[in-house]
């Protein structure tokens, strides 16, 4: 797994948790089960921890923003020399064994790459705006 990924995933879970946290000491304190002075504290601090890992999140999000753009060069790259290697195939510049594992090899890198390209823009969707 992408050291990214995982982290996003953490971020992601701790955010969730830290909500789910708020909004169950927000309905103690509608039931009155919670003091106010108790509701504030706890308040405080959970508030405090939810700006705390947006900022990371939105953090991780620029550096996946930003691997995106270098993903979506690669894959460009990658079709170049596909289309190169097409190219001259058909031009018969290159014996067949060559080309066959030229196109193999450039087509796996396209296909890892677009993988992470997709995996990337997935996670970012998860993000609510």
């Amino acid at each position: 797994m992408s050291s990214w990924k995982r982290s996003f995933e953490m971020v992601t879970q701790e955010l969730d948790l830290t909500r789910r946290k708020k909004q169950a000491l927000d309905e103690l304190l509608a039931k009155k089960r919670v003091s106010q002075l108790t509701y504030d504290h706890l308040g405080k601090t959970l508030n405090a921890r939810l700006l705390d890992l947006e900022a990371h999140q939105r953090s991780l999000a620029d550096k996946m923003n930003g691997r995106a753009d270098e993903l979506e060069e690669q894959a460009a790259l990658f079709e170049l020399v596909l289309a190169d290697l097409e190219i001259r195939h058909i031009g018969r510049e290159m014996d067949e064994e060559i080309y066959t594992r030229n196109r193999e090899t450039v087509t796996l890198g396209l296909e890892a790459t677009t993988s992470e390209l997709s995996l990337i823009r997935n996670s970012l969707n998860k993000i609510p705006l």
